[in-house]
């Protein structure tokens, strides 16, 4: 079993506070926070403790007086970026978020370039342990519950990994479907704005104000529009065999009180039908094993003059020559190939809309390994960053004392869908959102 730091065992480990009503008194319990917590998690890069006081009028819209963090992989106007400088204005989201009446705390720490190799960053849901890579402090944050939200950004695995580390939500959306302007693009082809915040309720707040978003139906239904169970696939996807048993008997416990409630519930609680090991979901497994390598691959390729010139300019993170060199390895004609299997994946990933409604599998491999041991395997989260379909990291899980994120993945535009599907599963859930699964 994994041990953890005293901090970690306390009673008064740190967690995700939603917004509330009480929007003073969230403001007031945030400057507590920043001067308890904030000393030793080092979540922002830069703040602006001016911004918790001052005055909230309702009238400034649906997000007034709500804090919130920016990864420093994203412009703020007047906060200074990884390099130094500071932006002369707002990333598209940060201007819409303002626009509503929400304020920005900080910058978040992110790894040089939103790839590189760490941050500064503690995990406040156990000490020192990782709270993963480029949204490290935006993960930090909404963990230690000193913001609902943060804007990150993943071209692999940075905001789901992060959500699942620190015992945050986390959302990437389908590929595009929020704006990136202003936010540093490493890989047009993966990179996208992503969420953390500490409730689903702060994720549908939210979405609303950075996307042109339409609720969709509570529940599924047929062609006849007879209500049907929520169809959920379960995969492994390119976990490469890492998930330890103590990690999947604690997944496998949660799939069968899913359903276990679901058969309790009766004809007017949510219908959840779980689906194992069928003929479609085998070849999915079978067709993206290894395929975070494309990934890589892809985003090498495209990442490489930014890196190759940040290199010149004086980076040194070891993590960035790796990628160069890795670019310069994969060429125009690998990046080709890559680009060609991604396209066949999101093929065959889509034909599974056919089968089920949403598949379900673990965020990362397992809980937040030690800082000393890296920021985390990618694996998990990558396959949403390939084919571009949206995905959301639920905080259902709790192994060996840490959080393990539930990864759920919709399909491309139906991101309302997924949300909805979300909530559903989340009403079934037993007990609390990061409910301590008993040991198996």
């Amino acid at each position: 079993m994994r041990r953890l730091s005293a901090r970690a065992r306390t009673s008064t480990v740190p967690e995700p506070r939603p917004w509330t009503a009480d929007r003073r008194d969230h403001l007031d319990e945030t400057a507590r926070l920043l001067a308890a917590v904030e000393r030793w998690v080092h979540a922002f890069s830069h703040l602006d403790p001016a911004s918790l006081r001052a005055g909230i009028d309702p009238a400034q819209g649906p997000l007034a007086g709500m804090p919130f963090a920016v990864s420093q992989t994203i412009d703020v106007a007047g906060m200074p970026g990884p390099d130094g400088r500071a932006a002369s204005r707002d990333a598209e989201a940060v201007a819409r978020l303002r626009a509503a009446g929400a304020r920005v705390l900080g910058l978040t720490t992110s790894t040089p370039y939103g790839c590189g190799t760490a941050t500064r960053t503690d995990n406040p849901r156990g000490s020192g342990y990782t709270p993963g890579g480029s949204a490290a402090g935006a993960g930090a944050a909404v963990g230690a519950g000193i913001v609902p939200v943060a804007l990150a950004t993943q071209s692999q695995a940075a905001t789901l990994r992060a959500a699942s580390y620190c015992g945050a939500w986390g959302f990437k959306p389908s590929h595009l479907r929020l704006p990136r302007e202003g936010a540093l693009v490493l890989s047009d082809t993966l990179t996208d704005l992503g969420l953390v915040a500490a409730s689903l309720e702060d994720l549908a707040r939210v979405l609303p104000v950075l996307t042109r978003w339409r609720e969709a139906d509570p529940e599924p239904t047929d062609e006849e529009g007879r209500r049907r169970p929520l169809r959920v696939g379960r995969v492994m996807l390119d976990d490469g065999a890492l998930p330890r048993p103590r990690t999947l008997a604690h997944f496998d416990t949660l799939l069968h009180e899913l359903g276990t409630r679901t058969a309790q519930a009766g004809p007017t609680g949510p219908a959840i039908e779980v689906v194992e090991n069928t003929t479609e979901l085998l070849a999915l497994d079978r067709a993206v094993r290894h395929s975070t390598r494309v990934c890589l691959d892809i985003l090498a390729a495209q990442s490489g003059p930014q890196l190759t010139a940040a290199l010149a300019a004086g980076e040194s993170d070891p993590r960035l020559h790796e990628l160069v060199e890795r670019a310069a390895v994969v060429g125009p004609s690998g990046l080709v190939e890559a680009l060609d299997q991604r396209r066949a994946l999101t093929r065959a990933y889509a034909a599974l809309a056919d089968h089920v409604d949403v598949l379900i599998t673990l965020s990362t491999t397992n809980p937040a390994p030690e800082q000393r041991e890296g920021t985390g395997c990618r694996r998990m989260p990558t396959t949403a960053s390939l084919l571009g379909v949206p995905a959301l990291s639920a905080p259902w899980l709790v192994v060996d004392g840490l959080p393990q994120g539930v990864q759920v993945l919709g399909f491309a535009g139906r991101d309302e869908e997924l949300l909805a599907a979300v909530r559903l599963l989340a009403a079934a859930v037993p007990g609390p959102s990061t409910r301590r699964a008993s040991p198996p």
